[in-house]
């Protein structure tokens, strides 16, 4: 049971991490610098992470009126797990994290520096 849990909950984390990550990308790639680039990713994708994660937190939560002993387990494990996923890791260590390694973080990257135009031709701020 632990296994199958942990095969779910990864593979839902991975699809959120890798959207708000993504928004985050892309505004370093704009050359926005990597403190105002965390604030503008969480605050552009809190809205789809916190909806789906309600969602899923329901459907999951639905699972423990079953009659099933196993399904009760399994609702209530993934109901808690996504809840402490999209509120404690989207919220505290995914933005601290990226603030604190700062342009570490992108290191296979390379950010365009400030004033520089970014690929694609977009002029980044000042």
């Amino acid at each position: 049971m632990p296994l199958f849990l942990f095969v779910i909950l990864f593979g839902l984390s991975m699809d959120y991490q890798v959207f708000v990550v993504s928004r985050i990308r892309e505004a370093v790639m704009r050359g926005v610098p990597t403190r105002q680039a965390v604030v503008d990713g969480i605050g552009t994708s809190a809205g789809v992470v916190t909806s789906a994660a309600v969602v899923m937190v329901t459907v999951f939560a639905a699972f423990v009126f079953l009659h099933l002993a196993e399904m009760k387990q399994i609702g209530f494990s993934l109901a808690t797990a996504v809840l402490l996923d999209a509120f404690v890791i989207r919220v505290l260590i995914l933005p601290s994290a990226m603030t604190l390694l700062g342009r570490a973080a992108w290191w296979p990257f390379h950010p365009a520096p400030h004033g520089v135009p970014a690929p694609g031709g977009v002029t980044t701020r000042v």
